[in-house]
Order: structure tokens, then C-alpha cells, then sequence
């Protein structure tokens, strides 16, 4: 299912997508549509960043959890 909507927009930022939409063969729907979809994509991944830095800072890594790890790599000379 899909809805109709009205957005309002500046007259500079109208022209650039319909400059974008013609040279890409888009109509004004699918250029804003593919912009929605970017910006939910990009909050999304925005609020995973946030949630992993939350758990370091309650949780901080502590130098001998990779002590091993890091001990046992052999470095190129």
C-alpha cells in the first residue's frame, strides 16, 4: 500500500532533484522515496553506533582482554 503526502520543499532544492530525477530517469516520487529510505537507513545505523559506544562506556575494554590474542600474533619484520 502506498499514501500520497504533500512535503514542502525550497525552490533550489526542487530544481536539484529534478535535475538528479532526469538524469536518472526517476520521477519526483521515487527520488523522494529513495531519499527516505537513505535517511531511516543512515538513523538506524546512527542509533547502533550510539547503543555499541553506550556498552563500552558502562563496560570499558580492559588492556588484558586481548592480551592473549595480541601476544600470540606474530608481526612482520
Amino acid at each position: 500500500m502506498t499514501r500520497m503526502i504533500s512535503v514542502r520543499l525550497d525552490d533550489s532544492l526542487v530544481r536539484a532533484m529534478d535535475d538528479v530525477g532526469r538524469d536518472e530517469k526517476l520521477g519526483r516520487s521515487e527520488v523522494v522515496r529513495e531519499a527516505v529510505e537513505l535517511w531511516l537507513e543512515q538513523r538506524h545505523l546512527a542509533e547502533k553506533v550510539r547503543h555499541h559506544q553506550e556498552g563500552y562506556r558502562r563496560r570499558p575494554v580492559k588492556p588484558e582482554e586481548f592480551s592473549r590474542v595480541l601476544g600470540s600474533q606474530q608481526w612482520p619484520k
